[in-house]
């Protein structure tokens, strides 16, 4: 990892300090970084196994990638998961585009309008050159269940 940031003026914003469960800072609180994390740069040759039964050899996808991680999910005690407001996943963006980075990874739901916020900002960034990979979502399959469809990022999908 070659740096670490947070976004979250937006999240500050709107949620009380006393209603605020997340760590203000880069750290995971939740661990659905850390496994994103774990699955694009992971160690190459690590031996896996569960409950006793050996996996083998398991490895990133690109375990001599170099990661900057832009923080925007942040929980609170009244939402179940992760919340993710526009204003501070734009920011992020931004920083990235600025930062010169090379790839970015969403993987998260979002919406399925050509003019969200985000998605837009992931225009500029597929402008710069930089490819962005965004999660297609949790309700499929099936008609209209796809998030992120706009042309200028690519949607992964399991």
């Amino acid at each position: 990892m070659i740096g670490a940031r947070y976004f979250s003026s937006t999240y500050e914003s709107q949620t009380p300090a006393s209603q605020r469960t997340d760590f203000l800072s880069p750290r995971d609180g939740d661990g659905h970084g850390t496994h994103v994390a774990s699955t694009a740069a992971g160690n190459a040759g690590v031996s896996a196994s569960v409950a006793g039964h050996s996996f083998g050899k398991i490895s990133g996808v690109a375990p001599a990638a170099k990661l900057a991680i832009y923080k925007v999910g942040f929980t609170s005690k009244t939402d179940e998961g992760a919340v993710i407001y526009n204003g501070d996943a734009v920011a992020a963006i931004d920083a990235a585009i600025a930062d010169g980075v090379d790839v970015i990874n969403y993987s998260v739901s979002s919406s399925d309008a050509v003019n969200d916020p985000v998605d837009l900002a992931y225009m500029s960034a597929a402008s710069a050159g930089i490819f962005v990979a965004t999660a297609a979502g949790n309700e499929g399959p099936g008609k209209s269940t796809l998030d992120h469809v706009t042309p200028w990022t690519t949607t992964v999908g399991a």
